[in-house]
């Protein structure tokens, strides 16, 4: 099941959406030979790009990025606004263990966790608070907290070949009469998500899911869109990177006249001669 399914309640006071990328997922992690302990980790990654992206208005590409100095030194996704969504992840496989407890396991004690939104035409927002918590859900919210100040629930859930997300915030308040209104609204939701059960978020329609548990809410769906595994490198644009390199370092990247380069996102290999980049 792959959905992104918005909505909204108590007459937009509160807003959210609920995302299944089973196929999307599956399509980004085949792409590489990824030590399984990395699965769980990659997945909470897209899943949460996918719920930050589609509540942002935007026409370029929304990324979500942690880096550090652990066994894991960068996880990568990016988002467009259609939910053409792409990931990947750099790591020391002799430093995996085989499982991590925390966050901090994976990526070191001083990770950092970016935001960033591109609009054609603007220069990009970007946001950057250090990596808190137990898990990268519990940096986001406290990203949300700190930085953004916007009352946030994510719940994840599910198997590792059927993950969920459910996110609910609270909208910015119309007047000082709705902030109280939304507060309790948000406040009600809260306590509704939580209690889902992860069969029902692993195996029904995620808009019977929200039925289910925002009916009395007033409950909206909008239009479902489908996220998908969609990687946007191409030949030109592997040349113009590799032209922008420091001469030394194009020089070492050659092999018999030409360099192959490999993209992180999908695995696509380009061979580019050497003359090319003049």
């Amino acid at each position: 099941m792959d959905v992104i399914q918005s909505f909204m309640l108590a007459d937009g006071l509160v807003r959210g959406r609920l995302i299944a990328a089973d196929r999307a997922m599956a399509d980004i992690l085949e792409r590489h030979q990824y030590p399984a302990v990395l699965t769980p980790l990659i997945q909470e990654g897209v899943l949460l790009a996918l719920a930050l992206a589609d509540g942002l208005k935007y026409d370029g590409v929304f990324a979500l990025q942690v880096k550090g100095s652990g066994p894991v030194q960068s996880l990568f996704v990016d988002v467009t606004p259609k939910g053409e969504v792409r990931a990947y992840a750099v790591f020391q496989a002799t430093e995996l263990p085989v499982r991590f407890d925390t966050v901090a396991e994976a990526f070191g004690p001083n990770a950092r966790l970016m935001f960033s939104v591109g609009v054609i035409g603007q220069e990009p927002y970007q946001g950057v608070v250090a990596l808190a918590g137990q898990t990268l859900t519990d940096g986001v919210l406290s990203y949300f907290k700190l930085s953004e100040q916007i009352d946030t629930e994510i719940i994840l859930t599910g198997r590792a070949d059927k993950a969920r997300c459910l996110m609910i915030q609270k909208m910015p308040d119309r007047d000082d009469s709705s902030s109280g209104q939304a507060a309790d609204a948000f406040e009600t939701a809260t306590v509704l998500a939580q209690s889902v059960r992860e069969d029902e978020m692993r195996d029904l329609p995620p808009a019977e899911v929200l039925f289910r548990l925002f009916h009395a809410e007033g409950l909206k769906l909008f239009d479902p869109k489908t996220p998908v595994f969609s990687c946007r490198c191409r030949a030109d644009r592997m040349r113009h990177f590799l032209k922008s390199l420091p001469t030394a370092q194009k020089d070492a990247l050659v092999q018999d006249g030409i360099i192959k380069a490999v993209c992180q996102f999908c695995g696509a290999v380009y061979t580019i001669k050497r003359d090319e980049l003049l």
